[in-house]
């Protein structure tokens, strides 16, 4: 329920004008996604037109959309109609005017075929950064271009969020899944870092760091697509991280009840200081700055994806690169939260 009202609150407090992101895309898939061949277990997702927080029920369509069964491993569930309605007012609302975020090296994005979007990842539980990169991706695709993302198992097992997420494009983190998207030629966001990199503490927050995780760039060499990297300024500071460890976590059992191998203690609102990553809480309205660098090609050659000094070093030359990134953005960042770049 809290799910819904925030996004019914959104899309009240911030209609989109008529630009890319809200126009229908006006081309043909480029994915060549055939639904009926991988159909969406929601069945009929028409979302009647309406004005107003209530008319015509509109709370209520909302609590019975995030109601509906939903598969995360099917292409078919994401929804445009969700997207345009709900959750593209929402997010834009918070980027623009809570976290006022900007968005720097747009012009890389490429227009046309697949791709593989490879981020830095922050913010815990609630997943800010996420929210505000989806409305940026939906300005330069369009909702109508069929466009996806990683998302851990923790994030899936949420119920509301589950549904959210699916519908906007969310996709259980596995290889099949990533490959199945960029053989239909969409493009594709990754977190390499998951968890580790999101709970991570306040002290490494402008360290690209993906714990040598190198199935991106697996993917890459295989598929041949190329990797667009993506940092993030800000999305760490909406609370403070004091300590995050891989070994509480084990020892309490919550890596292997959860699958998220770190245990973070946190400083925020509300709660004050609290253990776990998994509390909602309310975001420090952090100034959020993202930058998109060149697209990095690997090459096509599923030979060398399997070669470990190969991968190896196309891991360490993205990584670089991504570092340098956000080296960049944190010399021009003054103070935490309040940016006051230079």
């Amino acid at each position: 329920m809290l799910v819904a009202f925030c996004l019914v609150i959104g899309r009240v407090l911030y209609r989109p004008d008529g630009d890319a992101a809200s126009a229908p895309w006006d081309g043909a898939l480029p994915c060549r996604l055939d639904a009926r061949s991988d159909r969406c277990a929601c069945g009929d997702r028409t979302i009647p037109e309406g004005g107003g927080m209530f008319a015509g029920g509109d709370m209520m369509r909302l609590v019975d959309s995030l109601g509906e069964e939903v598969d995360p491993d099917s292409l078919g569930c994401r929804d445009p109609q969700f997207i345009r309605r709900y959750a593209l007012p929402f997010f834009r609302f918070v980027g623009e005017r809570y976290f006022r975020a900007e968005m720097e090296g747009e012009g890389h994005v490429p227009r046309t075929g697949p791709f593989i979007a490879v981020a830095n990842h922050n913010g815990g539980p609630m997943l800010p950064d996420c929210w505000v990169m989806a409305a940026f991706w939906w300005a330069w695709l369009g909702p109508e271009r069929p466009a996806y993302a990683m998302v851990h198992d923790a994030a899936l097992a949420v119920p509301g969020l589950r549904t959210l997420l699916v519908k906007v494009g969310g996709l259980r983190g596995t290889r099949a899944n990533a490959e199945k998207v960029l053989r239909l030629g969409a493009p594709l966001l990754v977190y390499p870092g998951g968890e580790l990199d999101c709970l991570k503490s306040f002290w490494r927050r402008h360290t690209i760091d993906f714990h040598g995780r190198t199935g991106f760039i697996e993917l890459a060499m295989r598929t041949g697509a190329p990797i667009l990297p993506v940092v993030n300024v800000g999305g760490h500071e909406v609370y403070l991280t004091v300590y995050s460890s891989q070994r509480l976590a084990r020892w309490t059992g919550m890596a292997r009840l959860t699958r998220v191998k770190t245990l973070p203690v946190n400083i925020g609102l509300p709660w004050g200081l609290w253990l776990t990553g998994f509390l909602p809480y309310l975001p420090l309205p952090a100034k959020f700055v993202y930058r998109v660098g060149e697209p990095i090609h690997l090459g096509h050659d599923a030979r060398r994806a399997r070669d470990r000094r190969a991968v190896q070093d196309a891991y360490v030359r993205v990584t670089g690169v991504m570092q340098d990134m956000l080296d960049d953005l944190a010399r021009r960042r003054r103070m935490p939260v309040l940016g006051l770049a230079a």
